[in-house]
């Protein structure tokens, strides 16, 4: 069920209590949870950032969407495209991700 694919959207990151830290990319289609692994650790330093991120995507056994991260490339924003997803530049801390879920 594994299958490469291309994601446009804004890393976030997403916080629980009692895990560590992870980041994710919110895209059109819904959220896919980064794989910590590679290229998907550097999406750390791209936090707030627009990127097209290549990779395979698969499942959680929980359901959600998780892309392990072959590549990505990071893109200039403008303020339309914050509003599109949702996000507030100067409150990173709004629309907060837990567990993969939007909140």
């Amino acid at each position: 069920m594994d299958k490469k694919i291309t994601i446009n959207g804004i890393v976030k990151e997403i916080g629980a209590n009692w895990k560590a830290p992870r980041v994710c990319v919110v895209a059109e289609d819904g959220i896919y949870l980064v794989m910590m692994k590679a290229e998907g650790k550097n999406l750390f330093y791209e936090v707030g950032n627009k990127v097209e991120a290549t990779g395979i995507i698969s499942k959680t056994r929980d359901g959600f969407r998780r892309i392990t991260v072959s590549g990505y490339e990071v893109f200039e924003m403008n303020d339309d495209y914050h509003h599109e997803f949702g996000y507030e530049p100067e409150n990173d801390f709004g629309n907060s991700i837990v567990n993969g879920e939007q909140i």
